[in-house]
């Protein structure tokens, strides 16, 4: 198939199947990758550090930082952001989105590396990838760092977190991931990477196991950020 075939045949499947707006739906028109203007603009946006949940989360479970790109709340539409990359396959997006956190987090204070937090190989089979790691190599590419993806497992194939309350959070994520090949990240300052942070369940469930690497220090990121911290 020659060039100009191939673009001949690209614009009648965009003509016949027209790519639309992960949030509200709408056809996107060209230079508008994933959302469309509108929804872009009016995505709500992290505008700086958030001061409370940093220390919360260092008071409580020693974690530096805390990036977020959203604010997420199910009742918004934007979930639908989060729930393109999780459930609908769309690894490009999760891409796009981690690169756009990335970019935001300009003060990345020395990370050296990503560690997306884990799928139960059998759920991970299931999705065809894991969304975080989508997340994370985006948030890497920016940042020029490297992922390292064999550090931390999940042995637990847990339920999903969704409408569960906080002690039940915390309860179904317990003991759910063991250390791997931790040799890499001694002495590191590792971005631990998700797609949502609500109740910090499954964060806490990550940090007694990174806490374990000698030397390391953990900073979070996510692209939503739900809840009270």
């Amino acid at each position: 198939m020659t060039l100009f075939t191939s673009s001949i045949f690209s614009s009648f499947f965009r003509l016949l199947y027209p790519r639309a707006c992960v949030v509200c739906g709408d056809v996107l028109v060209d230079g508008e990758p994933f959302l469309c203007s509108a929804c872009l603009s009016g995505l709500p946006l992290n505008e700086g550090v958030d001061e409370e949940a940093d220390e919360a989360l260092a008071n409580d479970l020693g974690v530096g930082y805390l990036y977020w790109l959203f604010r997420y709340d199910r009742a918004s539409d934007f979930h639908k952001l989060v729930y393109a990359i999780k459930y609908r396959s769309n690894r490009e997006l999760g891409v796009w989105a981690g690169k756009m956190l990335g970019e935001r987090m300009q003060d990345d204070r020395g990370i050296d590396c990503v560690i997306p937090v884990p799928l139960h190989p059998e759920r991970e089979k299931e999705r065809g990838f894991n969304q975080a790691f989508m997340i994370g190599m985006g948030i890497a590419s920016v940042l020029g760092v490297r992922v390292e993806s064999g550090v931390l497992s999940r042995v637990v194939n847990t339920p999903s977190q969704t409408g569960l309350e906080r002690g039940q959070r915390a309860d179904n994520v317990a003991e759910a991931f063991e250390l791997r090949d931790t040799v890499c990240v001694e002495g590191c300052h590792v971005l631990l990477v998700d797609d949502v942070v609500t109740s910090g369940a499954t964060i806490r469930a990550c940090m007694i196991e990174l806490s374990k690497i000698k030397g390391v220090r953990v900073s979070v990121a996510c692209l939503g950020k739900s809840g009270s911290i």
